[in-house]
This record gives C-alpha cells, sequence and structure tokens, in this order.
C-alpha cells in the first residue's frame, strides 16, 4: 500500500468538520420520532394515566388502558418498520440513558401512581385527569427535544 503525506490545510480541515457536522444533524433528524408518533403515543399515556387514576372495578377504564397500550405498541412498530424500510436499523434494547430521561421516567411514574392514590382519597376527577395531562406533556417534550438535546451535548463535547 502505499501512503500520502500530504498536508491538509485548515481550510480543508473545517470543511471536513463541517461535512461531519451536517451529516451528523441529518443523521439525528432521521432517527428522531416523527411527531405524529410523538403525539400519538403523549396521547395513549395521557389516556391511560386518566384511565389507571379512574378504574374501579370497570371494565370501560380497563379496555381503555389496554386500547392506549395497543395503540402505542402499533404505533412503534409501524415506525421502526419504516425506519428499516429506509435503511435504518434501530435496536431497541440499545437506548441512550440520560440524566433527563431518567428524571422524566420517574416524574411519568410517580404520577401515575398519584392519580390512582389521590382519586382513592378524594374521589375527584380533576386530579388524574390533570395527571394524564401533565404525563402527555412529559412524554411529548422528552420524545421531541430528548434526541436534539442529546446530539447538541455530544457536539459539545467534540468542539
Amino acid at each position: 500500500m502505499s501512503e500520502n503525506h500530504h498536508q491538509i490545510t485548515a481550510d480543508d480541515a473545517r470543511a471536513a468538520l463541517a461535512s461531519i457536522d451536517a451529516a451528523n444533524k441529518i443523521t439525528v433528524n432521521s432517527m428522531r420520532p416523527p411527531l405524529w408518533l410523538i403525539l400519538l403515543c403523549s396521547v395513549a399515556l395521557g389516556i391511560k394515566t386518566t384511565a389507571m387514576g379512574l378504574m374501579i372495578n370497570d371494565n370501560l377504564w380497563n379496555s381503555i388502558q389496554w386500547g392506549s397500550y395497543l395503540v402505542c405498541c402499533i404505533s412503534i412498530v409501524s415506525w421502526i418498520i419504516t425506519l428499516r424500510i429506509k435503511g435504518i436499523m434501530i435496536k431497541i434494547a440499545d437506548v441512550n440513558i440520560t440524566k433527563k430521561g431518567v428524571i422524566s421516567a420517574l416524574l411519568i411514574c410517580t404520577l401515575l401512581i398519584l392519580s390512582r392514590v389521590i382519586y382513592l382519597q378524594t374521589e375527584s376527577i380533576l386530579f388524574p385527569c390533570a395527571a394524564g395531562i401533565l404525563n402527555a406533556l412529559i412524554l411529548a417534550s422528552s420524545l421531541h427535544f430528548g434526541q436534539l438535546s442529546n446530539a447538541n451535548e455530544k457536539e459539545g463535547n467534540n468542539g
């Protein structure tokens, strides 16, 4: 093999770094879940939280919970299939866990539990509905801004 011993100029290095940065942004945008998936999963979580809080030996609320699970699973599977058709292989188990993600997950779990506990103590439907809305907002913001902020943190560490 022959070795190339030519010097790279500063302009060439900047152009190469700009090209890598542009490719990185395209990759992040193609891997981020689409808005329809984010909204559908967020609404399903909100409905599930409300249904869990209001469930009292009633098959309707139980059916609503399982329906929201089903809608969320079908949506995620269709997104993964769409990515595979585009040639992007995604591993669900290989997830980058961040401090913001853990905090979001803890908030969602806390609201799920509190929606049920407070409803049983007060019998007011206000808190389960508010918890459902908050969980939907937390999940939507985590899914929409989480991937982008992870890419920005990595970009800041490299620069």
